[in-house]
């Protein structure tokens, strides 16, 4: 198989194809399961005016889109939206978002985590357990520095371990090297490797058992929180 990546439309088209890629990514996602309760429905829809307070959903397979929220993020020149595309059917497969990230006061911080997003019909508790406390761990982390971070990388499971992932992780950090940023993401363990691989290095990590909140013995949520220097002459 052979991709292409390109930057992504400022579309309502690529709104749902990218929130769409990510509920297929997030089928078997233990977290995310247990985060949506009812398990939100399998299609991309449009949600209503009285739904602009929303941001684009990073840890869930959240099937409502705000179109006109996520445009918002598509245009925003501090976003790089990148698709990667099968070229046997010319359909998008897996796409990452890229973000010029800048460095916060611990009030700006602290004014973020509380306006975070939060819709209706998650699962709070388990929300602030789980990724509200990976935010206080990155606000501790990144400070006032200026980072390139890496804020969603999702492909369709029929395309994972072929490849995309690279195409989009090496994208973003050369995209870092110029600008002279050192690069951040976070990652699950079945993530991990791929992150490695290109130079990141895991600086702390949260994990949380998800059984006392409903799961499976043995899942669990956790995330390492990774770090990459920039190199030069790269």
């Amino acid at each position: 198989m052979a991709f292409t990546i390109r930057p992504a439309p400022a579309t309502a088209a690529t709104a749902r194809t990218i929130r769409e890629i990510e509920v297929s990514a997030l089928e078997e996602s233990a977290l995310a399961r247990l985060l949506w309760s009812p398990p939100p429905p399998s299609t991309v829809t449009e949600t209503t005016p009285t739904q602009l307070n929303s941001s684009p959903s990073t840890t869930s397979p959240a099937a409502v889109v705000n179109i006109d929220r996520e445009l918002i993020f598509l245009q925003d020149p501090a976003n790089h939206y990148l698709l990667a595309t099968d070229t046997a059917n010319a359909k998008d497969v897996g796409y990452v978002w890229w973000q010029y990230t800048k460095g916060r006061t611990k009030a700006q911080w602290a004014e973020t985590y509380t306006n975070r997003y939060r819709p209706e019909g998650m699962k709070k508790v388990l929300a602030d357990a789980t990724t509200g406390a990976q935010f206080l761990k990155r606000a501790e982390l990144l400070g006032d520095r200026d980072v390139f971070t890496l804020k969603e990388l999702y492909v369709h499971p029929h395309f994972q371990r072929c490849g995309v992932g690279s195409m989009l992780v090496e994208w973003g950090v050369k995209k870092a090297d110029e600008c002279g940023l050192m690069a951040y993401t976070e990652a699950s363990p079945q993530g991990l490797g791929l992150y490695l691989k290109y130079g990141f290095e895991e600086v702390d990590r949260h994990t949380v058992d998800l059984e006392p909140w409903g799961g499976r013995k043995g899942e669990e949520s956790s995330y390492g929180l990774l770090l990459r220097k920039v190199r030069v002459g790269k």
